[in-house]
């Protein structure tokens, strides 16, 4: 039952709270709630309300305890989605998409550690991978089952979604209450840097910065894309989308295989190209088929890309210094997904085409496998004794 409640808390924080929103964009423009940029700035809206909730994951437990600030992103999630389901304007969107942004690091950061105090030594890693892959398995049933609810009008599709959020919390409520309610002690303190880590984590953050910029037209206009640009219908389009879903749950399952095999930086450079693959597809090709290959490729990148980071990042720096330097990284990494989508909304508000923005990222996943080929693998072990 626990690793259920991980699966459903990682499924609210990133597959409802921030992918689900993808399937509904077309029905949004459709409705007239949005136009094309103004979607975009949703999304990138949401993208920031993940900024700040990184700052609540990090902060907060420190002064409440990993209970209540677990408890408080269920709430966020809920309640975001549910203001979603109201057109009060477009600053009232806005506002929703932020709140339930809010909802991601807490569940994200915190779900993990409480699943490991919970499960057996030899299902710590199996437990952390499962529980991971519910993002990839909500996106793929809200996929699937969005459209048989749009029909009417988007609002319809704004309640679902919040019921579904509102069952998942439910299961996740037990494993909360397994958490401690007492303030956690400060993180270990990062010590100086020394001979190769520098250089990988600066890389590091430069790749991950790209990662977030190139996944946005993916997450965020593909299926308007497929609606708007390739005249698919909006429920086909879903489809396609949904197996971004399928991708999340491969790609966040294959990562620790793949990085105990082949090691963290042939993995990095795996993910970015499985994602520059996906977005060359959708450049090359307007065949359905060949763009559901896209949308599994895009969904394999992603988490798999986030994963096989953290992995990176617990090889450059001590296992107890990993949590600081990891949530900074999802810092830059929300940085970069909410300038993304905020400057590519801007650019369709000046003319620019799907295509274009596909082009962008196409161009910023190149650089991240750049930046990815020049972290240099020797010397991260030894580094390690030197922490000072």
């Amino acid at each position: 039952m626990s690793v259920l409640a991980g699966v459903c808390a990682i499924g609210i924080a990133l597959g409802m709270s921030r992918f689900a929103y993808t399937p509904l964009v077309p029905a949004l423009i459709r409705d007239g709630w949005v136009d094309a940029p103004q979607a975009g700035i949703l999304g990138g809206a949401n993208f920031t309300g993940y900024i700040a909730s990184c700052l609540v994951a990090i902060f907060l437990p420190r002064r409440y305890g990993v209970q209540s600030v677990m408890r408080m992103g269920l709430g966020f999630g809920l309640l975001g989605v549910l203001m979603s389901a109201f057109n009060l304007g477009f600053v009232w969107l806005i506002t929703a998409r932020f709140i339930a942004g809010l909802s991601a690091a807490p569940l994200v950061v915190l779900t993990p550690s409480i699943l490991a105090s919970q499960l057996p030594e030899k299902l710590k890693k199996i437990g952390a991978g499962v529980a991971f892959s519910g993002a990839g398995l909500f996106t793929l049933f809200v996929s699937l089952t969005l459209p048989f609810v749009l029909e009417k009008e988007v609002q319809v599709g704004w309640f679902y979604e919040s019921l579904i959020i509102l069952l998942a919390s439910l299961a996740v409520w037990p494993l909360t209450s397994r958490a401690s309610n007492q303030p956690l002690s400060a993180p270990a303190r990062l010590g100086r840097l020394k001979g190769n880590q520098k250089k990988v984590l600066i890389g590091l953050c430069f790749a991950y910065a790209c990662a977030s910029i190139g996944m946005q037209p993916l997450t965020l206009f593909m299926t308007d894309y497929l609606h708007h640009d390739l005249g698919v219908a909006i429920a086909e389009a879903s489809q396609v989308f949904s197996f971004l879903g399928l991708g999340f749950a491969v790609g966040a399952a294959s990562s620790g295989l793949l990085v105990t095999q082949y090691g963290s930086r042939a993995t990095l450079f795996t993910m970015f190209s499985s994602g520059i693959a996906s977005l060359l597809i959708v450049l090359m090709t307007e065949q359905i088929w060949l763009l559901v290959v896209s949308s599994a490729l895009s969904g394999f990148f992603i988490l798999g890309v986030v994963a096989a980071t953290s992995q990176r990042t617990m090889e450059c720096v001590a296992p107890e210094q990993h949590p600081r330097v990891w949530g900074n990284l999802s810092l830059i990494s929300a940085f970069g997904s909410s300038i993304g989508s905020i400057t590519m909304s801007e650019f369709l508000k000046r003319g620019a085409t799907y295509t274009n923005l596909f082009e962008i990222a196409t161009f910023a996943l190149c650089l991240g496998l750049i930046f990815t080929a020049s972290l240099s693998c020797t010397q991260l072990a030894s580094d390690l004794n030197l922490i000072n």
